[in-house]
């Protein structure tokens, strides 16, 4: 029984070499799930298949009078021992000499056999222990490949494993005369996939450090011809934190700006841009200002921005000083591989810079002609044309951990490099290093080399490949996706709320500005490899945004008793904004009982809760009402849902108390007439008895006692009855 190796899933044209990883990737799952003592050697269940990879060195070229060495690893993933196998290398007398046919030999399930009928080599692997992995380099002396004349050279190796012949694929190049064309290679400098705004300081921190992802692609293309394609969103997040910027990010975009390469400035966060043409914008969506984002020593800590080519007569403003990547003048737009065609590539060729038209870079894969011009026009629009199948090998070279899987998708490169120069030796080559995961340093360097010399080419700058004549070319309609386009739509339906609910802000733009640059890192092309991170990415953020506009809201108030003719109610205000808001607070009775203030103006400050107070009266009778309170922004926009309280209206309860007012007032003056009355009896009768006198003393003190405690009890009740 013959098993083909595990491939990856892949585009038409794209990834293949990406089988290489896909298969430890199966293995290492296998070997999480597989329980000790699954099978024996003999008798394996196919749940766990021996692994088998590989791949020629050096790109897969073979260069006269030097061995061609193989790499192949087997990968046991059982508790038993693998015994020695034999390994049979097998290569062909003619070349591949289409890129169909090169399409067919890395498509074709299992390879097709009949197409490496000459055996270069024959050996026996050793031995894999349980759980183990065999690497084993071969040498192919050069007199074996001697009599081979310039081509592409299918390669097949065949592994009599365990469970039958595994076999993997991979291409030798003998290469002929170099082209005379041009070649232009792009390099994206990107960061991961992000969901947030910009950059934080510790992010920076790691991905410009030795090691970090930034780094390793800056290294990576220092001292090449490599044009860089280089996320602006990055910049930004290095100068916006001034002096608290890590010091190995400012040394970083130091040495960004000081490189001689050519570049451009992607969309802000690499965003995607066929989704935003196929949910009808016209113009790509961009941030207005960064300010919110400013600290507040930028204005003098802020690291000094590279000369740019604007006049410098003209002052750049904020936002230009801190997205700045010194590209020349003009928009040069890249969608991402595979999502773009006649239509985005229209709208995009209608938008001038600065009075200069756009360039769109596009891959082959959407041009109708099988040899397309690389500097073309479609319609009115400027185009870049790249090699796709050559990029995306070269995605796959960088983004790979794996060194046979490095080395397999180098070797596929080149060999589709070395057909479009043998097809077209005086023809412009542009490839790029296609967006990819972060790979490790070693993989991207090793891929910027390989694609700065494919063919024995010397890359040249944008410039260069932009001038001259450029080629009418057709181009294929290629449909948006629709379940990135309606992520899209939901995403500015939730910003156009929450622009309307800043607007309680003295400065809207703490909220606006962060959101847009959330949505444009959302629609980053980094997330169209990890699409289950993008799903909760593309959740969290607008829970995060219902949150926000749940910030500012009328705290429900308990029922309220209203026993008075006028009288102010109070009630609460709650913002968890960092900010102070300003607010309108709308009431509105449900019951002529009640008279109600209708508006309110309210200072609510920052992560506090405010108290609003206002103006009641009410109408003879009782009864139950209600108010309803509805906030608004100093422009009506309703903020947060209504709220109701229940009323209980006891507005002649005051008319009682005031009578009963009266009838304790009249009683105290007669007590106070009848007291000074006997006091004058007591006068004219004289000095009788003491006894008598002390009594009469001890009855007027008691007589007084009793008044002072009625009049204490007729002020409380006054009190409660104002209240």
């Amino acid at each position: 029984m013959t098993h083909r190796s595990l491939a990856l899933a892949r585009h038409p044209r794209r990834h293949r070499l990406g089988r290489l990883a896909a298969a430890l990737t199966a293995v290492a799952a296998l070997v999480l799930g597989a329980p000790a003592g699954a099978w024996a050697v003999d008798g394996p269940p196919e749940t766990l298949p021996v692994t088998f990879t590989m791949a020629p060195h050096d790109r897969g070229i073979v260069t006269a009078d030097q061995p061609v060495t193989i790499t192949t690893t087997v990968h046991n993933p059982s508790e038993s021992t693998i015994a020695s196998r034999a390994l049979k290398i097998t290569t062909s007398s003619t070349p591949l000499a289409t890129r169909s046919e090169l399409d067919a030999w890395f498509d074709t399930p299992g390879g097709d056999a009949t197409r490496t009928e000459r055996t270069i080599s024959e050996t026996t692997l050793p031995g894999v222990a349980g759980h183990g992995t065999a690497v084993v380099d071969m040498s192919i002396d050069a007199a074996t490949l001697a009599d081979l004349g310039a081509g592409v050279y299918p390669l097949r190796a065949d592994y009599a494993g365990p469970q039958g012949t595994l076999s993997a694929f991979s291409v030798l190049v003998v290469s002929g005369e170099p082209g005379t064309g041009e070649l232009g290679v792009i390099v994206p400098i990107t960061a991961p996939a992000l969901g947030t705004g910009l950059l934080d300081a510790s992010q920076l921190a790691t991905l410009t450090a030795s090691g970090g992802a930034l780094r390793a692609r800056l290294d990576a293309v220092t001292g090449t011809s490599a044009i860089l394609a280089v996320d602006p969103a990055i910049v930004a997040a290095i100068r916006v934190l001034g002096s608290s910027a890590p010091a190995t990010a400012v040394r970083w975009l130091d040495d960004l700006m000081t490189l001689p390469n050519s570049r451009f400035a992607l969309q802000f966060g690499d965003a995607d841009l066929a989704t935003q043409i196929g949910a009808g914008l016209s113009d790509p969506l961009t941030v207005a200002t960064l300010d919110p984002y400013l600290s507040s020593s930028e204005s003098t800590a802020t690291p000094t921005p590279a000369p740019t080519a604007t006049d410098a007569a003209t002052e750049q403003t904020t936002l230009e000083r801190m997205t700045d990547v010194r590209a020349a003048p003009g928009s040069v737009f890249w969608p991402a591989t595979g999502t773009a065609g006649g239509e985005v590539v229209a709208a995009l060729g209608s938008l001038t810079t600065d009075d200069v038209p756009s360039i769109t870079l596009l891959d082959s894969s959407a041009v109708a002609s099988d040899a397309p011009a690389a500097w073309a026009t479609a319609g009115d629009a400027r185009v870049l044309v790249y090699d796709a199948a050559a990029s995306s090998a070269l995605g796959v070279a960088a983004a790979s951990t794996d060194v046979v899987t490095r080395y397999g998708a180098l070797a596929e490169a080149s060999a589709y490099a070395a057909l479009a120069t043998t097809d077209h030796p005086d023809a412009t080559l542009v490839v790029a290093v296609d967006r990819s995961g972060t790979g490790s340093a070693a993989s991207i360097a090793a891929t910027v080399a390989a694609a700065t010399s494919l063919s024995g080419r010397t890359a040249t700058d944008l410039a260069a490949l932009t001038s001259g004549t450029a080629s009418a070319i057709s181009l294929k309609s290629v449909p948006a996706d629709a379940a990135r386009v309606d992520q899209l739509n939901a995403l500015l339906s939730d910003e156009v709320t929450l622009t309307s609910f800043a607007t309680i802000l003295a400065d809207p733009a703490v909220l606006t500005v962060p959101e847009r640059a959330s949505i444009l890192q959302l629609l980053g092309n980094g997330w169209r490899s990890d699409t289950t991170g993008a799903a909760d990415a593309f959740a969290a953020h607008r829970a995060q945004t219902q949150t926000t506009l749940a910030s500012v809201a009328v705290v429900q108030p308990s029922d309220i008793t209203f026993a008075a003719t006028s009288a102010p109610l109070q009630f609460s205000v709650r913002n968890d904004l960092e900010w102070p808001v300003s607010l309108v607070l709308i009431t509105t009775q449900n019951d002529p009982r009640l008279i109600v203030q209708n508006t309110t103006p309210v200072e609510a400050g920052a992560a506090q809760i405010t108290r609003v107070q206002v103006p009641v009266e009410a109408r003879v009778g009782s009864g139950e009402s209600s108010v309803t309170l509805q906030l608004r922004s100093p422009t009506m926009i309703a903020i947060g849902d209504p709220v109701s309280v229940h009323v209980s209206v006891r507005a002649e309860w005051e008319s009682v108390g005031l009578v009963v007012l009266i009838v304790i007032v009249a009683g105290l003056i007669i007590v106070g007439i009848i007291r000074t009355v006997r006091r004058r009896r007591r006068g004219d009768v004289g000095a009788e008895a003491e006894g008598t006198d002390g009594g009469a003393d001890a009855t007027d003190a008691a007589e007084e006692a009793s008044a002072d405690a009625f009049l204490e009890s007729t002020d409380v009740t006054e009190e409660r009855t104002d209240g």
